[in-house]
């Protein structure tokens, strides 16, 4: 898959599996809703399996870790668990956004279906976007965390 197709059709699945509170406002936290994102979830999973495994930098396995931090927001709202107050499942779930960005940005790299390929520091698609990750998970993160570690 070509970074640019692969870019039109990550951006809008990872925009609204981060609509995580609206999303449980306006669904509740019922069946619905989990069958609702979890097809979302499964779906950017598999864009993003696809890209790794045609772009040759990573193991396509690890496209799971672009959907986990995604998945234990959602399941912990559906089973209303408090299980992320304590500290040390919250540095869990940091590290699961740290693995995030690190797929999501190997994912962006070019490669061998890229017609042009040059030096990361030159890439500037590569860049724009290796920020926009960032900034999206961090963004992401920190509403998630909002909701999830101050449930009681």
């Amino acid at each position: 898959m070509k970074r640019l197709n692969y870019i039109y059709r990550a951006v809008p699945l990872f925009v609204l599996l981060s609509c995580g509170p609206m999303l449980t406002g306006l669904l509740g936290t019922s069946g619905l809703m989990l069958a609702v994102v979890f097809l979302l979830i499964l779906i950017a999973w598999g864009v993003v399996w696809v890209r790794l495994y045609t772009g040759g930098r990573l193991r396509p396995e690890f496209a799971i870790l672009s959907v986990l931090p995604h998945s234990v927001y959602y399941l912990c709202r559906f089973f209303e668990s408090s299980v992320l107050t304590d500290k040390i499942w919250q540095n869990i779930y940091g590290f699961t956004w740290l693995a995030f960005i690190f797929v999501m940005l190997i994912s962006l790299r070019p490669g061998k279906a890229d017609e042009k390929r040059e030096r990361v520091s030159r890439d500037r698609v590569f860049i724009l976007m290796a920020i926009l990750t960032v900034v999206y998970a961090w963004s992401t993160m920190a509403s998630f965390a909002s909701q999830l570690f101050y449930l009681q």
